[in-house]
């Protein structure tokens, strides 16, 4: 009753958020990768060539979050938010359009950014800044975007693929973005009690430029223990889930099996984003950072195991549980760190490194498995660096709440 009373009371505020992140599945692989097979006919590409085309993109769109990221920190959110809805926009035409694989290529970049990259900067660092003492609850509710958008768009995506082009279903995406979202996010900003809060919580760090925010986060200790812990869970769901049919095949699962296992995958992750929220207000994100991998941890020991087709399910669902708090989690934790004043700069920071990892996966999981390198091994190496990255978390935040209580 608390958390819907909360979401009726916050409601418009909880939209923007939600609409945001629902946004940025129009640049995220699941969705893009229903297109591939059109592309590869179409432009009379390899899947390696695509593969490498693809890449270069996210890494393009992570070195440029840091630098537009920022800009949230600077300018009216509602100005801010119109320039990157207008960018998924732009992207969505270029793809649409695209005559040549060079305009392709441009629209992939733009998607990559303002979708993937952006849409979900917007929205967590709004809800983050936004609200301080149920900021926790804010953060989930407003993640369920990204269960939503994979649960309705691939079936929706598909349907419009049986029926049109492929160019005349990028249309319909624009027509989305520009006939709805943009008016929505223009009604939502315009209410008064929005703008009243727009950088209030006023810090010491608000006057500081970019690079003495970049040199603060390198002098911080604390950063140096928490980065693996924070990039490690989408780092490795990229490469176990583009490679997944590798992965049954090694483990004795069958295809279909592993993706009937998506279901549990997506019921944990909704689940365990809203249930999150109130833990954050209560606990803390500093808390609860160290520990919110174990589930991730906990899945690919199933799957080391594997001792029969029950362990699909359960490996699926214990990375869901992480997938669904760590978003909350992180954008709570940069706000307890360092203010709402400079979380922008804070957290395209890590955005951009989340891109930059999501992208160097598939080229390392797919060089070993080239090399034959057993599916057990890769799993024990990740199993050992979650445990790593849980060590040092803890010991970051362990020695800052003992000198807090000196």
């Amino acid at each position: 009753m608390n958390y819907l009373s909360f979401a009726l009371r916050e409601k418009r505020i909880l939209s923007f958020g939600l609409s945001f992140t629902f946004m940025s599945s129009f640049g995220q692989t699941f969705l893009i990768s229903l297109f591939v097979p059109y592309f590869l006919k179409d432009f009379s590409l390899s899947n390696a060539t695509f593969g490498s085309l693809y890449s270069v993109a996210t890494l393009i769109s992570a070195g440029l979050l840091p630098y537009l990221g920022k800009w949230i920190d600077d300018l009216p959110l509602r100005r801010y938010s119109q320039m990157v809805i207008t960018g998924l926009l732009v992207a969505s035409i270029t793809v649409a359009v695209s005559w040549h694989v060079a305009l392709l290529f441009v629209g992939l970049v733009l998607l990559r950014l303002s979708g993937q990259g952006l849409s979900s900067h917007t929205a967590q660092t709004a809800m983050a800044r936004y609200f301080v003492h149920e900021r926790g609850k804010a953060l989930s509710i407003s993640s369920l975007g990204y269960p939503i958008g994979e649960g309705i768009l691939p079936l929706a995506i598909a349907g419009l693929l049986g029926i049109f082009s492929w160019r005349v279903t990028w249309g319909v995406i624009v027509l989305v973005i520009a006939l709805f979202f943009i008016p929505l996010v223009r009604y939502i900003l315009s209410k008064s009690e929005y703008k009243e809060v727009e950088h209030t919580e006023n810090d010491p760090k608000t006057t500081d430029s970019s690079w003495e925010v970049y040199r603060m986060l390198a002098k911080d200790y604390r950063i140096w223990l928490v980065t693996p812990v924070v990039l490690l869970p989408p780092f490795w769901a990229t490469g176990l889930f583009l490679y997944q049919v590798s992965i049954a095949e090694q483990l004795g699962w069958s295809a279909t099996l592993i993706a009937s296992a998506f279901v549990a995958f997506a019921a944990s992750r909704v689940v365990s984003s809203i249930s999150i929220g109130p833990l954050i207000d209560y606990f803390s994100a500093k808390t609860l950072i160290p520990y919110y991998v174990l589930p991730f941890g906990g899945g690919l020991v199933f799957a080391y195991y594997h001792p029969g087709s029950w362990s699909a399910f359960a490996y699926m669902l214990f990375i869901g549980v992480t997938m669904g708090m760590g978003s909350n989690i992180k954008s709570a934790l940069w706000a307890e760190l360092y203010g709402t004043d400079i979380i922008g700069t804070v957290r395209s920071v890590f955005s951009s490194l989340m891109v930059l990892s999501t992208a160097l996966c598939p080229f390392l999981m797919g060089w070993a498995i080239d090399m034959g390198m057993a599916m057990e091994s890769i799993l024990s190496i990740a199993i050992a660096t979650i445990g790593i990255a849980t060590l040092m978390a803890y010991a970051a935040f362990r020695f800052t709440i003992k000198e807090d209580t000196i």
